[in-house]
Formats: C-alpha cells, structure tokens, sequence
C-alpha cells in the first residue's frame, strides 16, 4: 500500500517538474525506455539493491539504459530519488508516470495479440478503427502468439475483445460437452 503511496507521489512530482521545463514528451520517452529495460533486464532490478556498486555507478546505469542522452529534469529527478533513499521504488514510480503522462494527454493503450505478425498497414487501420472507436488517441502494441491460432485479441483501455481461433474451439467444444451431458 505505502509502496503504491510513495510511488504514485514521486510520478506526480516527476510529472510536474517535467511540466514545468517543458519536458513532458522527452521525460515520458526516458521512463518508457527505462520501463523496457527493467523488462528485458531482469539484473537492473539487482543493480539497484547492490550495495557493492556506489551510487554514481547505478546513476549511470540508470541514465544509460533510458537513453544516450537523457534530459537534465530526468537527472536531476534519478539524484533526488538516490538523495532520498527511494531508488527500490523506481520501476513502479516509473509505471505510474506512464500512466499520468497517458493520462493528462487523453491517450488509451491498446494491445492487438495475433497468432501471426501483422504488417504496418493493418497496424495503422487498427489505430485509426480504435481511435475512431475511443474518442481518444491510441498508444498501440502487438504482440504474436500463435497459441490462439488466428484471429486476434485487442485490449483497450479496460475493454477486450477475445475473437481468437483458440476461444471459439474452446466455446464449441464447451457447448458440445454441455449438450452431450443435458443428452
């Protein structure tokens, strides 16, 4: 609870200090960077809670991983978070930034999962059906899982959509097991 509490504060704080330099769009591309890295490093999370490494060391790695050259205000805001001792709450101050900045400019994500990669046209129809559908610009992401078999799942904001292969022969073959029981 007090980890949710400090996290969503700190974002808060990052937000309005990125605002106020004008910085919101570099400081989001920066913590989304960041939010990969702790995703495809699994050893970033460790870095953090070594005690071996000096603290301008994990600056440093911070910094690298979220860009060549990160911005002044993202920084300053990773020394603050250092100064305060507050650096384990960094992969989920990073999270709720995200969602502030999605947020404040009215941006939904969305997810198409296919069992095949889809190509760039079908990605930007898919945008543009689901910004017309939302109201909203859309952050989208896909992903390929052939476990579905075809057709595809989109996730949008809170709403889902599941018009896999894989569901529909499962919803048949509930539908036959139910009938041959009531049979």
């Amino acid at each position: 609870m007090i980890h949710g509490i400090i996290s969503r504060r700190y974002a808060s704080a990052l937000w309005m200090y990125a605002q106020k330099n004008g910085q919101e769009d570099r400081v989001f591309a920066e913590v989304r960077l960041l939010n990969k890295g702790f995703t495809k490093y699994e050893a970033l999370k460790r870095v953090l809670s070594n005690r071996f490494l000096s603290q301008n060391k994990k600056i440093d790695i911070i910094t690298m991983v979220a860009g060549k050259e990160v911005s002044n205000v993202f920084k300053n805001f990773i020394r603050l978070l250092f100064a305060n001792n507050r650096e384990e709450y960094l992969r989920t101050i990073c999270l709720s930034f995200e969602t502030i900045y999605l947020r404040e400019r009215k941006i939904l994500k969305a997810s198409i999962v296919t069992a095949i990669p889809i190509d760039k046209d079908t990605e930007q129809h898919s945008i543009e059906k689901l910004e017309k559908l939302s109201g909203h610009a859309v952050q989208l992401n896909t992903a390929v899982n052939p476990a579905i078999l075809g057709g595809c799942v989109i996730t949008l904001d809170t709403w889902r959509l599941d018009a896999s292969v894989a569901t529909k022969l499962k919803r048949i073959k509930e539908s036959l097991l139910e009938t041959a029981i009531n049979f």
